[in-house]
């Protein structure tokens, strides 16, 4: 629940946790950009997963801060608690359309009496980033009594809690102030509240009320937030001048109209990324519910990107995945094309990174972190311990998972063919295109077929390592070299003085042109065989048979990783591989070798990764299988509303909610987007999920609006 009911707005992101926290919580606010050393104490993917300590990566894991809407109440010295059932009442709602959160709480009395009923509302503004705003109402009835309210932020179990930070001391203004600086990384952080009890401001964050029979105790706060990643360059400005400075400009005449301007920025969201499924309530409701934790994961700046479980809870360390541009991208790119090509400026800011990482490997241009933070380093961790077992598991993605690259080249073309943004691909994008391709040039192999092949790889499917001709990696990079020769003949006739310039930066040599030509027609790229399946990687079909019950699907991969080597001699797949270049090439093959290949794959999936069931859902849609890919669109839709794989806890899957929006759209609907004769929106229903009458939707493509009525 804590998860679900996550506020944030891209720079924030606060846990929906009860504001007097249980012991067992995880009661976190997280900043974006702001990582510190892996803590071993802490879970990686599962509660079960441990990574050793590692001094490698000073930013390796996202840090969390003290819960900012913490709250105590004593009545007459006696804590009013959620602890005393019988007494107790709480109910808690995450309003969607307005990103706000409410809780009511009654306490009653074993004594008798009116019981203290306790409402209180939080906001993490849409409009102002660094903000939180707290509103708390007390009505104690006919009862009095000495109220002692606590809302210091305050952590004393902050070494257990928050690992990753020291806590400085405070200076005295304003009344309640937090600083902190993560212990490997030197980042500074500054949280800041003020508080004002029935419009008169206090100088504390711990004071004393007497409660007067029929009137309530009315409590309001502002939180601000700053780091050290929100210094201007040409400022010596500390977070805690800025976060003070940002707090005194607030005033409490403007509460209520900075909640207003709140609530319009949602409803300015929601005409752009809403989506309406007239004769099925429940799955309006849980697309927005979607929608919703797709919005509060995005941010403006360029130095951050959406993490695999958001700013929702730590799984992974906050770490970014390719899920962000093949899973996550394509919803932004359609509804708020802004942030889609801030999504992409991340990977541009961290090429260093990558060209850091491909070096290290032993190749030549930039190969993409699988798993990366601010600096674009790789920080996947090389074995994972079982924390019952205390058995190491090693892991291969870090160095082997190389299609990333390929699958960032792959959103940088198709930002590119959407917005028509040449000002981003001049400056940006041709640079990302022509240091990838040189990635792939010394990353395949010549053999004696005459033919270029990729080997030990790690498709995917993360159950298989030191893979030969994975048929998704081979198909990406091909795709990559040749979105590379186009962007360069672009650049070097439409801009030649610009192209000169960054040859001369890149030290670009014409035969490298030629080079990339030769591999993107030699690359060896998987066909369909005599009875139309395309192997998913060289030797795939000879592997043992494995029958999956269907109960061990969709759970957190705990057994499998185990007995790695084990199942690397087995057919059973992680999630979908090749399935995947049907669900990012819909026309690429024909219908009968996209049936044939999903009736197989789907058949050894155990789905243990989330991001497994919407790429089912758009390929069965749009095979027509119904009732197949209604049941995968159900599962990918409510996966973190239902708690399918046992994990939400960790924070919510961002992927394959952007996963999800991507089955409906390009599977169920069949959008297609066209440039001849003229860049246009297209689209070819395969049908509607079960129960539904129609759908209404807004996208964006080329500066144009396009509604259902556009597209009916």
């Amino acid at each position: 629940m804590e998860t679900l009911f996550t506020l944030g707005n891209g720079y924030l992101g606060v846990r929906g946790s009860l504001e007097s926290p249980l012991a067992i919580s995880q009661a976190d606010l997280f900043i974006a950009g702001i990582y510190d050393r892996k803590s071993p104490v802490l879970p990686y993917s599962e509660l079960e997963f441990l990574t050793p300590d590692s001094d490698e990566h000073p930013f390796g894991e996202l840090a969390s801060f003290p819960f900012p809407f913490q709250l105590l109440l004593k009545l007459d010295g006696n804590p009013l608690t959620l602890f005393d059932r019988e007494n107790y009442d709480h109910s808690s709602i995450l309003d969607m359309k307005k990103g706000l959160s409410f809780d009511r709480s009654v306490y009653r009395f074993s004594h008798g009496g009116e019981p203290v009923v306790l409402t209180t509302m939080r906001c993490c503004s849409a409009i102002d980033r660094h903000l939180l705003m707290h509103d708390i109402e007390i009505n104690a009835g006919n009862r009095q009594g000495l109220l002692e309210i606590s809302t210091s932020m305050h952590d004393p179990h902050l070494a257990l809690n928050h690992p990753h930070l020291n806590q400085l001391p405070s200076p005295e203004v304003p009344a309640e102030v937090l600083l902190f600086e993560t212990k490997s990384s030197g980042l500074k952080a500054c949280l800041a509240a003020k508080v004002t009890q029935d419009g008169e401001e206090l100088n504390t964050a711990n004071w004393t009320t007497r409660l007067v029979p029929g009137k309530s105790v009315r409590v309001r706060r502002y939180i601000s937030a700053f780091t050290t990643l929100d210094t201007p360059h040409d400022s010596k400005l500390t977070p805690h001048e800025m976060a003070s400075a940002h707090l005194s400009s607030q005033s409490w005449s403007d509460f209520d109209g900075k909640l207003l301007e709140h609530e319009r920025e949602w409803a300015r969201r929601y005409e752009r990324a809403d989506i309406k499924f007239e004769g099925s309530p429940s799955l309006t409701q849980a697309q927005r519910f979607n929608i919703y934790h797709l919005l509060i994961a995005a941010d403006h700046d360029p130095r951050t990107s959406i993490a695999a479980r958001t700013l929702s809870g730590r799984a992974y360390g906050g770490h970014i995945f390719w899920d962000a541009e093949i899973f996550l991208l394509p919803f932004f790119l359609h509804t708020f094309p802004e942030i889609a090509r801030t999504l992409l400026m991340y990977r541009y800011h961290t090429l260093p990174g990558a060209r850091k990482r491909a070096h290290r490997l032993g190749y030549r241009g930039a190969c993409y972190a699988w798993e990366s933070t601010v600096t674009g380093e790789d920080v996947t961790p090389k074995t994972i311990v079982l924390r019952s077992m205390h058995e190491e598991i090693p892991i291969f993605t870090g160095t082997q998972q190389v299609h990333i690259t390929a699958d960032i080249a792959f959103a940088l073309w198709r930002y590119w063919e959407a917005t028509g943004d040449d000002e981003f691909m001049r400056g940006y994008g041709c640079e990302i295109f022509v240091e990838t391709a040189r990635f792939w040039v010394t990353r395949c192999q010549l053999e004696a077929d005459r033919l270029f092949h990729i080997v030990k790889v790690v498709g995917p499917d993360e159950y298989h390592h030191n893979v030969t001709d994975n048929a998704f990696t081979n198909w990406m990079a091909r795709h990559n070299l040749r979105k590379a020769i186009e962007t360069v003949q672009w650049m070097r006739d439409r801009f030649p003085r610009d192209w000169r310039e960054l040859t001369h930066r890149l030290n670009f040599e014409d035969h490298e042109l030629a080079e990339w030509k030769d591999l993107e027609e030699r690359l060896f790229l998987p066909q369909p065989n005599q009875d139309g399946l395309i192997e998913q990687f060289r030797g795939f079909f000879s592997l043992r048979d494995v029958q999956i019950e269907k109960k061990s699907r969709f759970k957190a991969p705990v057994k499998r990783l185990l007995n790695w080597d084990e199942v690397n001699q087995t057919k059973v797949i992680k999630q979908a591989d090749t399935l995947m270049l049907f669900f990012l090439f819909p026309d690429l093959f024909p219908e009968e070798i996209i049936r044939a290949n999903f009736e197989y794959y789907e058949a050894v999936c155990d789905h243990g990764s989330s991001l497994s069931p919407p790429v089912h859902a758009m390929v069965a849609a749009r095979l027509g299988l119904t009732e197949i890919a209604d049941q995968y669109y159900r599962q990918s839709l409510e996966l973190d509303l239902m708690n399918l794989m046992q994990n939400t806890a960790l924070g919510i899957h961002a992927a394959c909610m952007g996963g999800a929006w991507q089955a409906l759209m390009f599977g169920y609907l069949g959008v297609r987007f066209q440039q001849n004769p003229d860049p246009d929106l297209r689209i070819d229903p395969a049908g509607l999920p079960k129960g539904v009458r129609s759908i209404s939707f807004n996208l964006r493509y080329r500066e144009r609006v396009y509604s259902k009525e556009d597209v009916a």
